[in-house]
Order: C-alpha cells, then sequence, then structure tokens
C-alpha cells in the first residue's frame, strides 16, 4: 500500500497542473511604451540603420530606434532604443555582447539622474581604440524603472507567471565618445524628454 502512495500522488499533481494550464487564459499583452528618439536642441543628429545582426536575430515584433547624436565640442552619443515584443529574447543586458566587440569593460557604477537609474561602464579599447563611455536603463509601460537586469528579469518573471501578462520592456543604451560622468550626465539629463 505505501509502494502506490508517490505514484499517486504524482499522478494527482500532474492532473492539477495540466488542468490548470489547460484552463489559464492567454495572457495579457501590454502596449508597448510611448519612446521614440527625436533632435534635441544643441545637437546635429541623424538616424541610424539597424544592423542586419540585430533584424535576424531579434523576434520580428522587437522594435529598434537608433541615432547618432554630436555636440559642437565633437563628442558623440549613439542611443539605441530596443522595445522588447512578447519574447524575452528582445532584451539582454548589455555585458553579454559588449566583450565580444573587443571593449574590456571597467568602473561599472550606478546612478541616478533626473529620477532614473543608468548603469555606467567605461569601456576600454586597449591599444586600438580609444575608451568610451557606455550606460544603459530599462522601463516599461507601467512606468517601472531600473538599471538593474537582475530586478527586470524578477519583474517580468512575476508578472509572466503569477500575473498572466507580458510587459513590454524598453531599453536605452548609450555609447559615448566621453567615459567621464560628468560628460555622459549631462547628455543623458538631455535625452530625457525622449523617456516617459
Amino acid at each position: 500500500m505505501k509502494t502506490l502512495v508517490v505514484p499517486v500522488l504524482t499522478a494527482v499533481v500532474v492532473t492539477v497542473v495540466m488542468s490548470f494550464q489547460a484552463v489559464t487564459p492567454a495572457p495579457l499583452i501590454c502596449e508597448a511604451p510611448a519612446a521614440a528618439l527625436g533632435e534635441i536642441p544643441g545637437f546635429s543628429s541623424e538616424p541610424l540603420e539597424v544592423s542586419e545582426a540585430e533584424r535576424t536575430i531579434l523576434p520580428s515584433d522587437t522594435r529598434v530606434d537608433k541615432r547618432l547624436y554630436k555636440a559642437p565640442s565633437g563628442h558623440w552619443y549613439q542611443v539605441s532604443l530596443v522595445i522588447g515584443g512578447t519574447s524575452k529574447s528582445s532584451i539582454h543586458r548589455p555585458e553579454l555582447c559588449l566583450p565580444a566587440q573587443g571593449f574590456l569593460m571597467t568602473s561599472p557604477r550606478t546612478v541616478e539622474l533626473s529620477g532614473r537609474q543608468w548603469r555606467l561602464i567605461t569601456l576600454d579599447g586597449g591599444l586600438e581604440r580609444p575608451s568610451l563611455g557606455f550606460a544603459y536603463t530599462f522601463f516599461n509601460q507601467d512606468g517601472a524603472k531600473t538599471a538593474s537586469h537582475t530586478a527586470r528579469i524578477f519583474r517580468d518573471v512575476w508578472d509572466r507567471s503569477i500575473l498572466n501578462r507580458i510587459d513590454r520592456w524598453a531599453m536605452v543604451t548609450v555609447c559615448s565618445s566621453r567615459f567621464d560622468d560628468h560628460g555622459i550626465a549631462e547628455f543623458l539629463d538631455r535625452l530625457r524628454e525622449f523617456l516617459p
């Protein structure tokens, strides 16, 4: 009799889980955040093409907006706005691809500017290239904002698993010819008008 307890309990649990999944309604897919890059007074700018890799690797419902801004001083800022679709693979933390581009990431730090957290990293190009500044942040349609990829993932898992909804996260990355905090912070402050 004792030997039947485990198989019977297993069958009951599996049946309950399968029944729950069968009646779970389709998830709510949230609207994408209203964000787009545009002109910033005092900077010249031009839109940039989405790369072939971005077109082929990212899910088709991912929206990418890229722009290059140039200050009169000669400093430049390359900005990418990625708005994820329904797949979790639309957005990843930048630390996964920066080393593959030949950069050594140094001095990671999180700063708060105009009520938004940004993760700042210095990109050391070695002897081949000058050092660059890099910054990123995440936000979603509900106004959740964070510079922590881990916090974003936990929120996304909770919303998908418990609340049965798919949030539409956006990631903003800025690659800058300036890697000093003051220089990149000034630009990030100007960029805030495009971020909800």
